[in-house]
């Protein structure tokens, strides 16, 4: 019923109908990409959830919510043979005090350098390689509310042309007290502009001559694809045998229209998860669906998770993950 209630929104336009030009105007895009393979089988609606270590990368508040410490890695097959790795660990540290770290990195193999003279190759290989770092810290104020900050640093290299970045993340955790209702906001990837370093050769028409000539020209600068999150999360359904918890979110990016994430997962046993995703109001994604199992060895807890997510035009991703709790 929420589902079919807010197409219906969408339909009539309630959604901004501003947004859609501002596409492709950032830079460092890889950040958008999913990095947990449970979120993103939940629609990325995981804002108010703390589902793992990976939870930090979408609100760097959860890291307050664990009692014990976490890792997560998650693989990441994107289209065009690009992969995505990503890692986080999360500690708590004197009581009220949590430390996260996280890090990923998007690559690809070296690709053969083609041009409008050699269309089969020059015999020159490039790279391209995104990459991120970032050290987390947050604090439970009192037993309802905490927050989190995450510092990160970002760099890009394409085919030898270097950006490089500062980031930082923001968010909030808060417990209503109704069941088990919960209430997040964050902000990711707020930073200044940046752009690569050096120069390039560009060519011009000289309007007095006609003549087309060469001249040399700086990078222009671009903001990163700083996003606003905000939404809710709670069981609908809780007991000692299985568990369904629903989540909804609206995201802001600033260089995009709005959109809507809803998300739903179902528990048996603690040992076996089913979750389905939907979001609104975006061109390219929309449908998700992911599956996860845990088993504890000793003292610990390991969880697999597996998401796919359905691309109505490029091939679709698909996601693994790793988790283990002590």
């Amino acid at each position: 019923m929420l589902i079919m209630f807010l197409s219906i929104l969408s339909g009539q336009n309630l959604f901004p109908i501003l947004g859609g030009q501002r596409a492709g105007t950032s830079v460092f895009t890889f950040l958008k990409v999913g990095v947990s393979a449970r979120a993103e089988g939940m629609g990325e609606a995981v804002v108010a959830l703390h589902q793992n270590a990976a939870s930090i990368y979408y609100n760097p508040a959860t890291v307050a919510q664990f009692q014990q410490m976490e890792i997560s890695a998650s693989r990441v097959q994107w289209p065009a043979d690009i992969q995505y790795d990503f890692i986080s660990i999360v500690t708590p540290f004197r009581s009220r005090h949590f430390f996260g770290l996280s890090a990923g990195i998007l690559h690809m193999k070296p690709m053969l350098e083609t041009t409008e003279y050699n269309p089969h190759g020059t015999g020159t290989y490039f790279i391209f390689q995104d990459r991120f770092i970032g050290l987390t810290y947050g604090s439970k104020m009192t037993d309802r509310f905490s927050f989190g900050i995450t510092l990160k640093y970002v760099a890009e290299n394409l085919a030898g042309y270097h950006m490089a970045s500062s980031m930082i993340d923001m968010g909030t955790y808060y417990w209503t007290g109704y069941r088990s209702l919960r209430f997040s906001a964050s902000l990711s990837h707020f930073g200044p502009q940046a752009k690569p370093e050096g120069t390039f050769i560009k060519r011009i028409l000289d309007m007095d001559t006609g003549e087309e000539i060469e001249i040399e020209s700086e990078f222009e600068l671009f903001s990163p694809p700083t996003v606003f999150r905000i939404g809710a999360a709670m069981e609908l359904y809780e007991t000692m045998e299985q568990s369904v918890t629903a989540s909804i979110q609206l995201n802001h990016p600033v260089d995009n229209a709005e959109n809507i994430s809803l998300g739903l997962e179902y528990t048996l046993y603690q040992m076996l998860s089913l979750r389905c995703g939907y979001k609104l109001n975006k061109e390219e994604v929309d449908y998700s669906f992911g599956v996860g199992v845990s088993g504890k060895i000793g003292n610990y807890i390991l969880v697999a998770d597996y998401a796919y997510t359905h691309f109505q035009h490029l091939s679709p991703p698909k996601r693994f993950s790793l988790s283990l709790s002590f």
